[in-house]
């Protein structure tokens, strides 16, 4: 379906279409950015034990999860353009709604609620995108919108620098940048693409559609989130100040954007699958190398900055196989189940990696990071072998 829908667009409506959806993740990107350090410093600032505060870093995933396997269907139901908005508007709302109350309690609820309307436009989008991308370039553009979600994701830190976490002015804001963040799409909306939910299956069915995309999805978020929570730690470990320890945090984040245009582009050189599969590979090697480097500021950050390419390139290249190999009203529940195993490996990844650093920190960490890899890597040469198999 993805190719037939991009073909009845002209070049210059697909690049509008485009351009609105990638606006609007951007825009969204800047929501999640401001609502995480939001509430875990306002936490921090009410004296909340970690428990708490981590349980509240826990409750947006866990709320995106369960949202999503009824998300295809309210899409569906409501159209994509209307269920974005009403995604957003509720996470508008939230944020209103926690400048009123100053009960921790009250915020994991509102947050959870939140990140549930959150859910619904992360997937229309990405579904969005398939569909418009032609098989040629759909690579670049998915690193494109990768790009901008992420570029928005860092830039709700530094609004919240500049505004404090203080009502009213960093809820207000907030809540203004997600309701605006519609804006495009409503604009655009006579060239959102049509997303038919399949009838015959829903998420689960869905994951079965392209075992590789979901494996990619899985160790995206695992090593995503693994990376970015503990990678200071890991300098920490190594001998660096905390000052450097952010720095190398800093660096794989600015990896992680500059690098996904030219994977994109690689994608659509090459085969999708080989670049994946090479992303698997040097993140093996970089995990590899990370006990040595760490003896050399220079070599410890570039090898942070190649490693946050390759991580946010599982999610890039991992969503542009889904597009290239599951078509029709099956697109949706198979996004839905890719974001699934995506939340999947980012809530079980820092709980594996954190327990193994417990007495080894560095080498821990990368053991267990690099047994997940080989695992993973080995089960997308197996399930390829069965979809090619399948296709002949």
């Amino acid at each position: 379906m993805s190719s037939t829908v991009a073909s009845q667009f002209t070049a210059r409506e697909r690049m509008l279409s485009l351009a609105a959806v990638c606006s609007t993740s951007f825009g969204i990107g800047i929501s999640f950015g401001i609502g995480f350090p939001l509430t875990s410093l306002t936490f921090e600032l009410w004296g909340q034990p970690s428990w708490m505060i981590g349980l509240a870093g826990a409750a947006p995933p866990l709320a995106i999860l369960l949202a999503l396997p009824i998300a295809p269907y309210l899409i569906d139901k409501l159209g994509s353009v209307q269920a974005i908005v009403v995604g957003c508007m509720v996470g508008a709302l939230g944020f209103l709604a926690l400048g009123l109350f100053e009960q921790p309690w009250a915020w994991l609820v509102i947050r959870v609620l939140m990140s549930g309307g959150f859910a619904i436009p992360w997937l229309a989008g990405e579904t969005w995108i398939n569909l418009i991308a032609r098989e040629e370039s759909r690579g670049r553009v998915i690193a494109l919108y990768a790009v901008l979600f992420f570029s928005g994701y860092a830039v709700g830190p530094i609004l919240l620098q500049g505004l404090g976490i203080v009502w009213p002015w960093p809820f207000l804001a907030a809540a203004l940048v997600t309701a605006l963040s519609v804006l495009p799409i409503v604009w655009g909306r006579r060239l959102a693409p049509p997303m038919a939910h399949s009838k015959t299956g829903g998420v689960a069915a869905a994951m079965r559609l392209s075992p590789v995309s979901m494996i990619g999805a899985f160790i995206g978020g695992f090593s995503e989130i693994t990376i970015l929570s503990l990678i200071p730690n890991v300098a920490l470990a190594g001998g660096w100040s905390e000052q450097m320890a952010l720095a190398m945090l800093t660096t794989t984040t600015v990896g992680g954007v500059l690098l996904q245009y030219p994977l994109g582009w690689l994608s659509d050189v090459v085969s999708r699958f080989a670049v994946m599969i090479g992303c698997v590979v040097s993140f093996i090697l970089l995990t590899l190398a990370l006990p040595f480097v760490l003896n050399n500021t220079f070599a410890g950050l570039a090898t942070a900055f190649l490693i946050g390419g390759v991580i946010l390139g599982f999610y890039a290249v991992g969503l542009a196989i889904i597009g290239e190999r599951v078509t029709g009203a099956d697109l949706t529940a198979a996004n839905a189940a890719f974001i699934i195993l995506y939340q999947c490996g980012g809530l079980i990844g820092p709980v594996f990696a954190g327990v193994a650093m417990t007495d080894h920190a560095v080498h821990g960490f990368v053991a267990v990071v690099v047994a997940i890899m080989v695992l993973s890597g080995a089960g997308m040469l197996y399930f390829n072998r069965v979809e090619r198999r399948r296709e002949q």
